[in-house]
């Protein structure tokens, strides 16, 4: 035998030794172990927000107690009197419990006493009914017998038991009465008992329900504050989340929320989100935690997020929906906060060890950006409540025209930013054009022209110097038939003074400005470096409120841009030249027209005129050809083709290439290009774009992350071009917008919110909605930009900041339910005169299709939740009690002070002149009406619309009121909702000529408008209506 295989070959000892060590090893790596999950962070916050909620807890107590101590002490002193005399009363009501307990007693004898017995009595009462029925078997049987024998004998039964039934009877009753006797005895007793302490039952419930919040407030206490607990209630709070043994019912545990309408990508897979925010976020639905430090503090908007009224419950959209993130994290690194700012960054490093989780693709979202999110579910409708820097973001993409150098699926170009360059020579100088694109901030401080030229990549001499011939080029393309003959013929010129005045009032300012206040602006500690520009900034910070004033370009300069025929026809009929323009028609006469356009020439840029032109350049001109024919051709076959080009050739050659490099067909038509492809990266889903796709270039100045790349790009596009050897023909084009702090923070936004995070449908508004085309309505009244003049659901109405609340466009709050659709709908198409007095009028958007207007109608009844396509004529009843009662409070109202009755005018001047009542039946909806007249302030805030006044009871109660009211009016008293419906139905028989636009003109043309100059008068106008 092998020693080697006999286990007596090994050294025990040694062996024993071994298993010590790893023993012990083994005890510390699992204690290890259970004291590290022990220890884990969440744990920690949720131990100091347990101290946090028993402090916050207590301060309420202490303020709840101050708040109720003067009424606490009534009722306790109310109660200390009761108890007082309770107390007095204690020999009694001893002498009485003690009666209680013996009556009890005796009641509990009587009672088994009877229950026995009644248990003997059933039983002879079974044995007495078991006799009656043989007895009926033994008759059957007799009678048969006798049927045989035709004889019978009579048989005679006596009962046992039935004369002991019967007595047991008796004595059961006894026993019911004694056993009754008793139970009332107990009964009685109690009742004195009970009205003894009836009275202290009282005053103790009424002091506890007036205390109630302290009680609850008490109890919380003692279950957040180990010091308030009872020492058994101590024992079992330690020990629930001792290791080991707290996976039973812990106090310290994850808090985990499933989210099942937001979905993320697991391997091909969407799943359900699952959130473990609030495992550190305690108090994030919490309003006494408002005040509180992070990760305890409650959100800023409950009224909007998290808490269970809100919109967004907790339970629907969790935390990550709209603040992205790692859901199933539980520590500050593992959730992938972002830091937003390069301090911020280096602060996390030393307090939190925090560091990138790099294979993460959606950190969560710095505070200023979570916005973004909004888009995920409103992309139908993104201007929302809590989402205006979203709002603004889409705007300026819109308005700037990313969106037509950038495919963007979800935010796709409804217009082209900028006009057609078709017939230029038909509307500009061709010296205009070229020192506009080289520099259209020298003409326009805050032009929403970008800049492609004198950028950080292009501002070598050489590149300089390349650039010229570019413009000069691209220019030559624009005008082939050659330059434009300038027109200021007088005939369309006039009196520039009252142009200026019509400009300022017909409405011009919805839109435009004329503002010549640029500033120069310095921005300290941003976290991306800007190339600035050199000619001025809007002094103004950048909001939605804002971006409506710029929807239309600053008119500043436009005297040197155009000439007077091309203005006159343009402001005269803008379609005629752009089909497709969204500037409206503003139906101005002949007069009219002329008199801006002299406003408008006289809008000077003396400095712009004397800037230098570009030049041609020949060998510059063949270097750039030659240049684009080498990317596409072989050297040789490249030059020959250069050398078979004539000079003018070669010029349109290089405009055609210089247009299509830097994408000027994307915002314009030109011709030419009718078919081509945005130049800029698809942004669809730009805001989930793996990093690693990003070129940060050698800019190591900004954060590694996406949003720092953004804001970098928009700051400064050409900056990721700095230090790299780059042929002209591939350098960076993205022009520069310069966009200030504030709009590129917007804008990044957006951008983030263009991403490929999934939601369930039913988180989409576009499914909460029947008729989608509302969504059409939505756009299109912020691609017109109709909150420029009106204000829609609380926002806008700009102009009216210039022209004043009395002279400008109504507020349009309620139009949804104001007014008859099939009304509306004609008024878009042909607008009347509805406000006499106001000189800015609606213009005709001759662009707009059925289609369009149908969907903004219907987009105005979504607003007020109304939905109603046509509206039947309301007949009213003139023999009815209200409908006299109306007609005698129209009588007392004087409705004709102020409002036309068809063509009557009203009885007080123009400057107060208010829609004309015949009109009502056709436009208004009575509902509307009815509440109109009752309160027009709750509908339209500072509107001069007095309400109906209504006789109180006492006045039609007074002697002689049926001779002043009238018997009608006298009957229904307190009636107002009678009443207003009276007058309702009145208004709407007021007969006359609906359309009083002539009338109205002719009178205002031969008077004119000078009243809105002097002070007014201080009348109850109902320019409302």
């Amino acid at each position: 035998m092998n020693p080697k295989n006999d286990e007596r070959y090994w050294n025990i000892n040694l062996l024993n030794k071994w298993f010590a060590v790893s023993s012990i090893l083994t005890l510390i790596s699992v204690g290890w172990m259970f004291l590290h999950d022990n220890d884990d962070e969440f744990k920690e916050y949720q131990r100091e927000f347990r101290k946090l909620g028993a402090e916050v807890a207590q301060t309420k107590l202490l303020t709840e107690l101050d708040n109720v101590e003067d009424e606490r002490n009534i009722y306790q002193k109310a109660y200390d009197e009761e108890k007082s005399k309770y107390d007095s009363k204690g020999d009694e009501l001893d002498s009485l419990n003690n009666l209680l307990v013996e009556v009890k007693g005796v009641f509990y004898k009587s009672n088994m006493d009877y229950l026995f017995f009644k248990a003997e009595s059933d039983q002879k009462k079974y044995l007495y009914e078991s006799e009656i029925v043989h007895l009926h078997h033994d008759e059957d049987d007799l009678h048969h017998a006798s049927n045989q024998d035709n004889h019978s004998d009579e048989i005679h039964y006596k009962f046992k038991y039935k004369d002991e039934y019967e007595s047991s009877l008796i004595k059961l009753n006894k026993l019911k009465l004694i056993k009754e006797k008793d139970e009332k005895l107990v009964t009685d007793t109690e009742d004195k008992i009970k009205g003894l302490r009836s009275d202290l039952k009282i005053k103790e419930d009424e002091l506890n329900k007036y205390l109630k919040q302290v009680s609850l407030l008490e109890i919380k206490i003692q279950k957040l504050d180990r010091s308030k607990m009872s020492i058994a209630n101590q024992i079992g709070d330690i020990v629930r989340d001792l290791p080991i043994i707290d996976f039973l019912d812990p106090y310290y545990k994850v808090h985990q929320l499933v989210v099942k309408d937001v979905k993320y990508d697991v391997n091909f897979a969407s799943v359900p989100s699952v959130d473990r925010c609030t495992s550190c976020h305690l108090g994030i639905d919490n309003p006494d935690f408002i005040d509180a430090p992070q990760p305890y503090t409650a959100h800023p908007r409950l009224d909007l997020y998290v808490s269970s009224s809100s919109a967004h419950t907790m339970d629907q959209f969790g935390c990550t929906s709209c603040h992205a993130g790692r859901a199933r994290g539980t520590s500050f690194v593992s959730s992938s906060h972002t830091p937003g700012s390069i301090e911020q960054e280096e602060e996390w490093k030393e307090k939190y060890d925090w560091e990138k989780i790099h294979h993460w693709l959606q950190p969560m979202l710095p505070t200023k950006y979570t916005q973004a999110s909004c888009f995920n579910c409103h992309e139908s409708q993104p201007i929302v409540e809590g989402g205006d820097k979203l709002a603004l973001g889409l705007g300026l993409i819109s308005t700037s025209g990313c969106n037509n150098c950038h495919h963007i699926e979800s935010y796709p170009k409804l217009n082209n930013a900028g006009p057609p360059l078709t017939h230029l020579d038909q509307k500009l100088d061709k010296e205009w054009v070229a020192k506009w694109i080289k520099n259209p901030q020298s003409f326009r401080y805050n032009t929403w022209m970008p800049h492609f030229f004198e950028q950080e990549n292009s501002s070598s001499p050489e590149m300089i110097k390349r650039n010229n011939s570019e413009i000069y080029a691209m220019t030559e393309y624009f005008f082939p038939n050659g330059g434009h003959v300038m027109n200021n013929s007088s005939e369309y010129i006039g009196n520039y003074e009252s142009g200026e005045k019509l400009f300022n009032a017909v409405g011009c300012m919805g839109c435009h400005q004329v503002k010549d206040e640029k500033v120069d602006l310095t921005f300290d500690d941003l976290p991306y470096e800007m190339f600035m520009s050199k000619f001025g900034y809007e002094s103004e910070e950048m909001t939605r409120y804002e971006l409506l004033k710029n929807q239309g370009p600053n008119l500043i300069g436009i005297g040197s841009k155009s000439d007077a025929e091309w203005i006159y026809n343009w402001i005269k009929n803008p379609s005629e030249y752009y089909p497709e323009t969204r500037m409206p028609d503003m139906r101005l006469s002949h007069d009219e027209a002329a008199d801006i356009t002299a406003y408008l020439l006289t809008l000077k840029n003396e400095e712009f005129t004397k800037l230098p032109s570009s030049y041609y350049d020949e060998e510059e001109m063949s270097s750039i050809a030659r240049g684009w024919l080498v990317k596409a051709f072989a050297e040789e076959e490249a030059m020959e083709k250069l050398n078979n080009m004539s000079q003018s050739e070669v010029t349109h050659y290089v405009g055609t290439k210089s247009i299509n490099y830097y994408g000027c067909y994307t915002c314009h038509n030109i011709e030419g290009f009718e078919n081509a492809k945005p130049i800029g990266a698809e942004l669809t889903y730009e805001g989930s774009k793996p990093l690693n796709t990003l070129d940060f270039g050698h800019i190591h100045s900004i954060g590694h992350n996406n949003y720092s790349w953004f804001e970098q790009k928009l700051a400064n596009p050409r900056i990721f071009d700095r230090d790299k050897i780059v042929a002209p023909e591939d350098k960076s084009r993205m022009p520069n917008y310069y966009f200030k702090p504030e709009e590129i923070e917007a804008i990044t936004t957006a951008i983030l919110g263009f991403n490929n995070n999934k939601f369930s449908s039913t988180m989409l508004i576009e499914n909460l909605v029947d008729d989608k085309n509302v969504f059409k309505g939505y756009s299109l009244i912020q691609s017109y930009n109709c909150q420029g003049c009106h204000i829609i659901d609380d926002f806008g109405g700009q102009i009216v900041d210039l022209l004043g609340q009395d002279y400008g466009p109504p507020n349009l709050n309620t139009q949804g339910i104001k007014t008859q659709p099939d009304w509306l709908y004609s008024f878009f198409k042909n607008p009347i005169t509805i406000r006499p007095n106001l000189q800015v009028r609606m213009p005709s958007f001759t662009m707009f299709s059925d289609d369009d207007w149908n969907s903004l109608i219907g987009s105005l009844q979504h607003l007020e939740n109304h939905k109603l396509s046509f509206e039947s004529d309301m007949i009213v009843d003139k023999n009815t009690t209200e409908f006299n009662a109306g007609k005698k409070l129209h009588e007392f109202g004087a409705c004709n002070n102020c409002h036309f009755y068809g063509e009557i005018k009203p009885v007080q001047g123009p400057e107060s002149w208010a829609p004309n009542l015949a009109m009502t039946k056709e436009r208004l909806r009575p509902e509307w009406v009815q509440q109109w007249l009752k309160n027009p302030q709750e509908i339209m805030p500072g509107t001069k619309m007095p309400a109906v006044y209504l006789p109180t009871p006492d006045i039609l109660d007074s002697d002689g009121s049926v001779e002043v009211w009238g018997s009608d009016l006298v009957n229904m008293s307190d009636n107002t909702d009678l009443m207003l419906k009276g007058i309702t139905n009145y208004i709407y028989t007021i007969p006359g000529k609906t359309d009083i636009s002539d009338l109205v003109r002719e009178y205002f043309k031969t008077n004119g408008y000078d009243y809105n100059t002097g002070d007014e008068e201080e009348d109850d106008w109902d320019e409302d209506w």
